[in-house]
């Protein structure tokens, strides 16, 4: 499972004609399915992946999605629903763990990627990591997001990405708690039957990744630390 964060011209983030190569490389090295597939492990037989995105920043929606519909695919997004408008995209504050000079999706944007196929999830209501927080913070920031996600789109919200990937059996246990179904955290590691539906590994794409880390990535070359 791959995670992107910001497509475009941050200062962070992966320029866009950067992922439009990444993507066509991945199309036609691996299958391309949705999150749910891979979790449930009903993929096609052979290199399955799954695109992932965190924070939310609006280039999801301007830059990324026209990309993935050129090649039939949609993604899943964990969303930070605090930083969210209903019609004015905030800016994102790089002293709260954010990508530096990106704005934040609207829910008029999030309508849009879910008709587009795209499947949501939260990354909780501000970026906090909650492994250090309090249990109050803990429960609200997993129920609130939760809730205002499936009001907001109509849809069960299944899914949680924990910020910077960092988790504990304390916090997995919350998640789980929450009405959640499966969990997303971090660290170079493929998923299998071994893997705990609250602590799957993702694989981050960085802004200095070439198409050749990335073929070595899907290959298995690339050292697993997870």
């Amino acid at each position: 499972m791959l995670l992107y964060h910001a497509i475009g011209d941050g200062p962070w983030a992966i320029q866009t004609h950067c992922f439009a190569k990444q993507i066509g490389l991945l199309h036609g090295a691996a299958a391309i399915v949705p999150l749910s597939d891979l979790i449930a492990r009903s993929a096609p037989t052979g290199v399955a992946l799954s695109i992932t995105f965190d924070d939310g920043y609006a280039y999801l929606r301007d830059n990324a999605l026209p990309i993935l519909a050129d090649f039939g695919l949609t993604a899943a997004a964990c969303l930070n629903i605090g930083e969210m408008g209903d019609h004015e995209r905030r800016r994102s504050r790089e002293e709260c763990g954010y990508y530096p000079g990106e704005q934040f999706l609207t829910w008029r944007d999030v309508e849009n990627l879910v008709t587009a196929g795209g499947r949501i999830g939260s990354h909780g209501v501000g970026h906090v990591d909650l492994t250090v927080a309090s249990a109050e913070t803990r429960r609200n920031e997993l129920s609130i997001s939760k809730q205002t996600i499936e009001e907001r789109t109509g849809a069960v919200c299944d899914m949680f990405a924990y910020t910077w990937g960092r988790n504990n059996g304390r916090l997995r246990e919350a998640v789980r708690r929450s009405g959640y179904g499966y969990a997303l955290a971090g660290g170079h590691s493929t998923i299998n039957h071994r893997c705990d539906r609250f602590a799957i590994p993702r694989m981050n794409v960085a802004k200095e990744y070439t198409l050749d880390d990335l073929t070595a990535i899907v290959r298995g070359d690339w050292d697993y630390l997870g």
